[in-house]
């Protein structure tokens, strides 16, 4: 290499900071606010997807289980597109382009969840590609570039981080623990801030203060770039100089050795360590990434996160009253789903719309008592509409044109829209649950405030109908007057646009409803007896927190152990890390179990105790098998096992999505072997502590073998 080229790398060295090059402290910054960028977004997903239309701060109203399932495949390829982006930058674009094209990428990706609001918000139900495709492929669009982005960024900016140092420079395994840093700093301070301003003000400012995260991080890269990494990052290209005539003969007369084509049997037994260890580490990821699916909707539904009132009021972010917000929404639901349950009820039969009505619209409604009774009703009229269906249909073949003219005018009066009527019973159910829950929640936290139980009259459908009809009658008011308005175009539409037209006006005129209850609450608010709670998404900043404070400290257990001779084998450090994960939801089984009992007000400590447990875990197992990787891989396939720890990251993170869906969301039900269905998710959180704990004895058990075939004595 000539001596420009050698001073012009040497440069971004030459420039220290606290003892490392000030270029480290460039990619620290950087790659702070990239984090930031991505664990903002990453608290407020799952929470943005299941809030419904009707919700304070309004979502896309999907169902647990389908925001898991999109979780899960988002956390598999964020794992997955490094593979990908790490190839395209050493063959084509360098590291430094792919950090900035990758950065680029995820600002644009989170402009567009910040963007799909706008689309989102002329929606007249739940969001899907049939109800609102531009707020839905925006939506999908924003998380395909976040993911591609994270693709180029992240491998890229780790590579930069040791292009500063020499491959024997003591200071660089420092480097990388100071690196590690502004990871989890910038993960730490994401959830305070942008979950803050999406859960408190609207979730699509959340996701714009994390797009602007990534630009803030941009920004500070090329600023710092061209003085302190000079030709860091930039592609290699092969200069081949010419040899001396002393080099030529040097290598004429003594050729290299080819590189052996086989692998030794300490390298293939190296291999299989990885490769054991690598499976062990799927357990351990579908596990801990539950922070973003079971254990995020845990925190908003069935935990108690109270502040003193002096608190809440002395320090922005947190909420007020949000519980009480929430029973008295779904109580308005419930108003209007039981006036429309009566018009259906109106077309039953006499006697059996009696029946309903007699054990519907009482002061004390029983409303288990009232399902039987709606399904028994549901089923005797299927069950007359099949026998009759033969019948009618031979009578109607045989009948004369006059006949068949008599049976046709009949047929409205005996006709039941059986599917309307179940619809309608659904949405009073849900919203009876709904408002039963939160109503229970609200005054839970009440009580240990010293204030009196709210008077929601849930129980009570005949008031609650009364009023309903009313809230029915001054909705079709306004729908009425706004389609006066637009006659015209109505008269010239056809009935399939006509139809479209006057469901906009109605879903206008809620949201016009809805706001002005909204602004009526806020505004009566008393600042003195209010309830504050803290945001949810704040239990995503105690995992980064604790790595900063507990990583120094890891690092000095296993060097105190170490010069006594007493450091654990990785295999043993990866069995602790799943025991320990273990623990973390043995913690979050007495959660769930305590949230029953209280209503949904489950102590916060749970998950506090859950998240430090995962940590240390993580320290003893994510570090290590990294380490591990590149300590014991051959020299000529290090690529391609690291590879393979990441892809065994993106099966854990497509498994978490979809083990949350399938055993642990509220639609479907947790699963029952110990506990029962009634106790939520307890068994669920029993199996997510069974598994780490069975995996870890299991590595506890091959330890020795594994130690051995490491030929680490060799």
């Amino acid at each position: 290499m000539s001596n420009a080229n050698t001073n012009a790398a040497e440069a971004p060295r030459a420039k220290e900071f606290l003892g490392h090059p000030v270029g480290l402290w460039a990619l620290f910054t950087t790659e702070m606010w990239e984090r930031f960028c991505y664990y903002g977004m990453r608290a407020l997903l799952v929470l943005y997807l299941i809030s419904t239309l009707t919700d304070s701060n309004p979502g896309f109203g999907w169902s647990e289980s389908d925001a898991n399932k999109l979780y899960g495949w988002f956390t598999g390829l964020v794992y997955l597109f490094p593979l990908f982006g790490g190839f395209v930058a050493d063959k084509f674009l360098g590291q430094h382009r792919s950090v900035l094209l990758g950065g680029s990428l995820m600002a644009l990706g989170e402009f567009c969840l910040f963007y799909t609001e706008y689309f989102r918000q002329s929606a007249h139900a739940t969001i899907t590609p049939d109800s609102a495709p531009a707020a839905f492929w925006c939506f999908i669009l924003g998380l395909f570039l976040i993911t591609l982005g994270n693709g180029f960024f992240k491998p890229c900016i780790s590579v930069m981080v040791g292009e500063l140092y020499e491959k024997n420079d003591p200071r660089r395994d420092d480097a990388f623990n100071i690196f590690y840093m502004g990871i989890n700093v910038g993960g730490f301070l994401a959830p305070l801030v942008a979950g803050s301003i999406g859960e408190k003000v609207s979730w699509h400012w959340g996701f714009l203060t994390a797009c602007l995260g990534m630009i803030f991080g941009l920004i500070t890269y090329s600023l710092l770039r061209p003085k302190y990494l000079p030709n860091v990052g930039l592609r290699k290209k092969k200069n081949v100089e010419p040899k001396t005539d002393a080099e030529n003969a040097e290598s004429t007369a003594a050729p290299q050795p080819a590189a052996p084509s086989k692998l030794s049997k300490a390298e293939i037994d190296r291999v299989a360590v990885i490769l054991t260890l690598t499976f062990f580490c799927i357990a351990f990821w579908s596990v801990f990434e539950q922070a973003g699916t079971a254990l995020n909707i845990f925190a908003k539904k069935e935990t108690n996160r109270q502040v003193p009132t002096a608190v809440g009021t002395a320090f922005p972010g947190f909420l007020a009253n949000q519980d009480e917000l929430d029973a008295k929404i779904l109580t308005n639901e419930l108003r209007d789903a039981l006036a429309v349950l009566d018009g259906e009820i109106a077309a039953l039969p006499e006697a059996d719309a009696a029946k309903l009505r007699a054990a519907l619209f009482v002061k004390e409604v029983d409303f288990e008592a009232v399902s039987a009774l709606f399904a028994k009703t549901e089923v005797a009229e299927n069950a007359e509409n099949a026998e009759a269906a033969p019948a009618e249909t031979a009578e109607v073949a045989e009948t004369a044109p006059a006949e068949t003219a008599e049976v046709a005018e009949a047929a409205p009066a005996e006709t039941v829209d059986s599917e309307a009527l179940t619809a309608a019973f659904d949405a009073v159910a849900s919203a009876y649950n709904g408002a039963s829950f939160a109503l229970n929640k609200a005054n839970g936290a009440r009580l240990k405030a010293g204030q009196a139980a709210l008077a929601l009259p849930i129980s009570n459908f005949e008031a609650l109908l009364a009023d309903g009809k009313i809230r029915l009658e001054s909705l079709q008011s306004q729908v009425d007057e706004a389609a006066a308005a637009r006659a015209d175009e109505l008269a010239a539409a056809s009935e399939e646009e006509r139809d479209a037209i006057l469901a906009g006006l109605k879903q206008d005129a809620l949201k016009r409803r809805q706001a002005t209850f909204l602004a009526d609450e806020t505004k009566n608010i008393d600042k003195e007896t209010a309830i504050y709670t803290f945001p949810t998404t704040w239990y995503q900043s105690v995992n980064p927190f604790c790595v900063v404070i507990f990583a120094p400290l890891f690092n000095l257990l296993w060097g105190f152990l170490r010069r006594r001779g007493l450091e654990p084998s990785t295999p043993v450090k990866f069995g602790v890390g799943l025991v320990l994960l273990s623990v973390a939801f043995f913690f979050m089984v007495g959660g769930a179990l305590h949230s029953v009992e209280t209503g949904g007000n489950a102590g916060a400590y749970w998950l506090l105790c859950c998240y430090v447990f995962c940590t240390w875990g993580e320290l003893c197992l994510s570090p290590v098998g990294l380490s591990m990787v590149s300590r014991l891989a051959p020299a000529r396939y290090a690529s391609m096992l690291m590879g393979v720890w990441f892809l065994s990251s993106a099966i854990a993170g497509y498994l978490s999505g979809y083990l949350a869906a399938w055993l642990g969301s509220g639609e479907n039900g947790s699963v029952a072997f110990c506990f029962g269905r009634e106790n939520g998710l307890a068994d669920y959180f029993l199996l997510m502590a069974l598994a780490p704990m069975v995996a870890g004895l299991i590595v506890f058990a091959l330890a020795p073998k594994l130690r051995k075939m490491t030929h680490e004595n060799e």
